[in-house]
This record gives C-alpha cells, structure tokens and sequence, in this order.
C-alpha cells in the first residue's frame, strides 16, 4: 500500500472514529448543553484552551463552524466568548488549509472549478485574491469545503489567512451579540 493510501485510510479511519463518539455521546445524553456547560466548569482554567482544540478538531471533520460560535458565547460569555470564537475560528479555518496544502501533490496542478460561472469567480480569485476571499467567507463564513477549495487552488497562504480574518471579524461579533439573546 502506498503513503499516500496509507494517509487517506488513516485520515478516514479517524473521521469515524470521531463521528461513531459523537453519535453515541448524542444518542446517551453525552453531548447536551447541559452536559457540556457541567463538563466546561469541570475543566477549570483549561476549559478555553480545549475549547479551541475542539472547534479546530470540528473543522477538520466539518462540523458546523458556527455551532461553536454559538456555543463559546454562551459557555464563556461576551468577552472571552468572542475571543475564543474568533481566535478558535481562525485556527479552525486555517489549520485545515495549512494540512491539505502539505498533503497536496506537488506534481498537481492547482485546483480549478469545471463550472464556467465558479471559474469566472476562480480567475478573481488569481487577480485579486484577498477581495475574493473576503467575499467568500462573508457568505461562507467557516464552509469547511470552501477552506479545502481554496487550500487546492493556488492563493498564496497570506492572502488566504488575511482576507478570512478581515471577514469573520464582523461575522464573529455579531453571531456572537445575537446569540447573547439565547442564553443570557
């Protein structure tokens, strides 16, 4: 068996790993709000730091980026809740773009939509890549398919991290005083 197989039964070997867990978990009563905010006061001041590796971890497997958004603010409140979801959201969408560029074949091509719309936006992408990714995230917000396209296409990782900052700055901020309604 190749490496590269080798990697990708690992990688999908993990995935369901984690997906049969959170199954269980939700189907016992293991994964509620109130099991997690218990379990968060549990942790003590270690709590925000594992908070973040789970919405990284989350990310990977492409769980709803917002969901944790959600859930930082009302685990940790309006404060350290943005800052943990916004800090927590930019680790999230860039260490899956750092992780599928170093599995990139270096004998590939970049990415490329077959689509004459998504490649008329994809020759932005190349002429002005920090707009278009502001665009992008603005709509897609933490798309774990989004991060993995452009991981595959050929933006350079600067333009990539920046202009995701520059958006989900104002997409954190307000999920996060909108989800003050929900829990206080």
């Amino acid at each position: 068996m190749s490496r590269w197989t080798r990697q990708r039964v690992a990688v999908a070997i993990a995935i369901a790993i984690v997906a049969g867990v959170m199954i269980y978990m939700t189907a016992t009563g293991g994964l509620s709000a109130r099991a997690i905010e218990r379990w968060l006061a549990s942790l003590g001041p270690i709590a925000p730091v594992l908070f973040v590796a789970a919405f990284v971890a989350g990310a990977l497997v492409g769980l709803p980026g917002m969901a944790f958004v959600i859930g930082a603010r009302l685990a940790f409140g309006p404060w350290l809740g943005f800052a943990l979801a916004y800090g927590g959201g930019l680790l999230a969408i860039a260490v899956p773009f750092v992780g599928a560029r170093a599995l990139r074949r270096r004998d590939v091509p970049p990415w490329r939509p077959s689509n004459p719309r998504l490649g008329k936006l994809w020759g932005q992408l190349e002429a002005r890549p920090l707009v278009v990714v502001i665009a992008l995230r603005l709509v897609l917000w933490f798309n774990s398919a989004l991060t993995y396209a452009l991981a595959l296409s050929g933006i350079r990782t600067r333009d990539y991290l920046l202009g995701s900052a520059i958006a989900l700055a104002p997409v954190v901020a307000i999920a996060t005083l909108l989800s003050g309604w929900l829990g206080g």
